[in-house]
């Protein structure tokens, strides 16, 4: 039986890699009339931006080899939930299994299957895939160069905030989403304002998690951690897959501040 990861480039290695196999995998799901798209083009604007600011001298990265390793190995991981979800298998994390049930549901909105995308994505998947991304490239134990990855990981926060109104767009046109019509033609601002608390906090969470990984003494404390990443990702996945979020835009701002 075919599948819509067939053929494609399953271990990316660089944000360009990345962006190059997220269109792919979006123009198929889309053909296909697969909820699933809603995430993989949002993920795509995102990524592409990241691309955008790699390829530039003067781009706002101050270590791009890294962000462009990371971005690569982050859509390995994404890629791997997907070839899961493709062949019935179970998900690794209870956040990823909440993110791809919700696409299983016509009554779930887009613009929710793509948060509970990037929750799962962000909150458990770019934990590790930091931490793994640090220890590859020899810079656990150096402190100035920790200090400019955590310079970059904060400047994607900037592409994010930049992306949100493309995304709003392309969830009303391109996937149907009533929810993501009204904020972009009615509340484009407070919008971008509420996802980006939501997903800064985040971020900054997972920064931390990366240090306490990277202080782990053993084992042992590095599986505590993980288990702590587990748990938070799934209670907020759990949060966000409430039915609230489908009645009304007041609703949905609610749900996610709390989310945050």
């Amino acid at each position: 039986m075919s599948s819509n990861i067939d053929g494609l480039n399953l271990s990316p290695k660089s944000v360009h890699d990345a962006a190059v196999v997220l269109d792919t995998v979006t123009d198929r799901l889309i053909a296909a009339g697969d909820r699933r798209a809603a995430f993989t083009d949002v993920y795509g604007i995102v990524t592409r931006a990241v691309a955008a600011q790699v390829a530039r001298r003067d781009g706002m990265f101050l270590e791009p080899a890294w962000i462009s390793r990371l971005a690569g190995r982050f859509c390995a991981r994404y890629l791997e939930t997907l070839r899961w979800n493709e062949r019935g298998a179970t998900q690794d994390c209870a956040a990823w299994h909440i993110a791809y049930a919700s696409t299983s549901s016509r009554f779930v909105p887009p613009v929710q299957n793509a948060l509970l995308g990037f929750s799962a994505h962000i909150n458990y998947d770019l934990v590790f895939g930091i931490h793994a991304t640090i220890v590859e490239l020899g810079h656990a134990h150096n402190p100035r160069m920790l200090a400019r990855l955590k310079h970059d990981h904060d400047a994607v926060n900037t592409l994010l905030r930049w992306s949100v109104a493309e995304a709003l767009s392309r969830l009303a046109t391109r996937h149907g989403c009533h929810l993501s019509a009204f904020f972009r033609d009615a509340a484009p601002d407070l919008a971008t304002l509420v996802a980006m608390e939501m997903l800064s906090r985040w971020r900054e969470r997972v920064w931390g998690d990366v240090l306490a990984l990277l202080a782990a003494r053993g084992a042992g404390e590095r599986a505590a951690i993980a288990r702590g990443v587990e748990r938070r990702s799934a209670r907020i996945g759990q949060m966000l897959a409430l039915p609230a979020i489908h009645h009304t835009p007041g609703a949905a701002l609610r749900l996610l501040a709390k989310a945050a």
